[in-house]
């Protein structure tokens, strides 16, 4: 006879990308967090929700099939992140004062009034060893190699379009488009906000 686990994630309720992004939204006013300084966005989106993933300000969502999912701590951060702007900090400085705080210090910057995080809202499973390897690919900075390494033949280059300004090559089969669109998307929120900055400094 089979046996079905169930871990605390089953239980809990979970949120996708868009469903969090209009809590995070509702929170932000409700907290009173939104920041009025005019080089922060006041209101969470889901591309906002992305760039703070691929800079690591916020965990990694989980999974369930194929789409994400976002729970209570995700909500904490990102609320706690947008009082932080309010106070003038860069998201450098976010990141290391986010690191340091425990689950209770992070509640109460947050500061979320009562009833408006759902009673059942949990946190997903953290992601899988694969997954944060993942994650890490688009941010980490690779190391110089010691030694200059001979270049692999090119036997089967392919060009896939991931949007007007970024074209991956790829040399042997090609994945399902719509995960390597998945897997590029913290890359490319990232050039975009890069892009966005350069244009703000060059006014």
């Amino acid at each position: 006879m089979a046996i079905s686990y169930l871990t605390l994630s089953d239980m809990a309720s979970l949120l996708t990308l868009a469903e969090f992004a209009a809590l995070a939204a509702t929170a932000v006013r409700a907290s009173g967090a939104a920041p009025e300084n005019r080089q922060a966005k006041a209101v969470p989106a889901e591309r906002m929700i992305r760039y703070y993933t691929a800079r690591g300000l916020l965990p990694s969502p989980g999974t369930r099939g194929r789409a994400l999912t976002y729970g209570r701590t995700h909500l904490l951060r990102l609320v706690a992140i947008k009082r932080l702007q309010g106070k003038g900090l860069s998201l450098e400085e976010i990141f290391d004062r986010l690191a340091a705080m425990s689950p209770a210090e992070l509640a109460s910057l947050a500061a979320i009034p009562a009833g408006v995080i759902p009673a059942d809202l949990g946190d997903p499973e953290p992601a899988s060893e694969t997954s944060r390897a993942a994650g890490r690919f688009w941010r980490a900075v690779p190391q110089a190699a010691s030694a200059p390494a001979a270049a692999p033949a090119v036997t089967d280059l392919r060009a896939v379009r991931l949007s007007d300004t970024v074209t991956l090559l790829i040399d042997g089969p090609l994945p399902a488009l719509d995960a390597l669109r998945h897997a590029a998307a913290p890359l490319l929120d990232l050039l975009a906000a890069t892009r966005a900055e350069t244009r703000k400094d060059a006014r």
